[in-house]
Formats: structure tokens, C-alpha cells, sequence
């Protein structure tokens, strides 16, 4: 059973980066549940990834547009994906350089998708944690 991923308060981009592609393995192995618990859901998570039923509607929500792979969106491994677009992974942290947000693009259909991944990473008591606020076109 896979619980709350917690990171080293000092983890640096690539640290971090990385739990977020292992959340992604997760949903490309259809482990939803284990990837809802993988995420903090305190105080600023959304409600995107509150259960398992509505991460799953969220990402089915999803279409692909053109030049994209036209049929319904699934999420596939991080490491094969394609595609005409360029990932986006990005780790965003304050003046002070504490970490304070990840963006990331997912994969879908074997291809790198403009649905991004809009995670927060809030302290916990032992390190650091990511929490999904959103999901969306970006």
C-alpha cells in the first residue's frame, strides 16, 4: 500500500521532478487509488484528486486536440511518451529557494499532452509533500 510520497525538505528539482513521475507510473498502470494516497490532501489540495472517481473523471474529461492522438485520454508511462509536443516540467520555488510549486505536463495516448499537472509541494512532519491543485490545459 503506498502512502503519503515524502521527500527531503532540501530534495532538489530532479528529486522532486522524479516523485512526479512516479506518481505518473502509477496512473499509467491504472493504480489510481495508490495515486490519490501517493498525494498530501490537506489544506490546498484540490478536489481533482480527492478520490479515485474523480481523478479518473478528470483525466477522461480530457480530449486531445490536433496534431494529439484523437481518442479517449489515458495516462501512459513518462519514460516512452512522444509526440509533436516538448514536456513541460518545471519545479517553481520562492526568493528564499524553498520549493513551492511543480507544473507537468502529461503524458496521454504515448504522447506528451497540454493537459498539465498543477502540484503545490507543502511541508509535512517529515519533509516535504505534493499535493495536486489542479489539472487543465495549459
Amino acid at each position: 500500500m503506498t502512502l503519503v510520497e515524502t521527500l527531503p525538505r532540501d530534495a532538489g528539482d530532479e528529486m522532486i521532478l522524479a516523485a512526479v513521475r512516479r506518481w505518473i507510473a502509477l496512473l499509467a498502470a491504472d493504480d489510481v487509488e495508490a495515486a490519490v494516497r501517493f498525494l498530501y490532501q490537506g489544506e490546498g489540495a484540490g478536489s481533482l484528486a480527492a478520490s479515485a472517481s474523480s481523478l479518473r473523471a478528470g483525466i477522461a474529461r480530457y480530449e486531445p486536440g490536433e496534431p494529439l492522438r484523437q481518442e479517449p485520454a489515458r495516462v501512459t508511462p513518462a519514460e516512452t511518451a512522444g509526440g509533436p509536443f516538448d514536456p513541460l516540467a518545471e519545479v517553481f520555488r520562492r526568493e528564499d529557494g524553498t520549493v513551492s510549486s511543480v507544473d507537468f505536463a502529461l503524458p496521454i495516448n504515448g504522447e506528451w499532452s497540454e493537459l498539465v499537472a498543477f502540484f503545490d509541494v507543502v511541508p509535512v512532519p517529515d519533509g516535504l509533500a505534493l499535493t495536486l491543485r489542479d489539472a487543465y490545459v495549459a
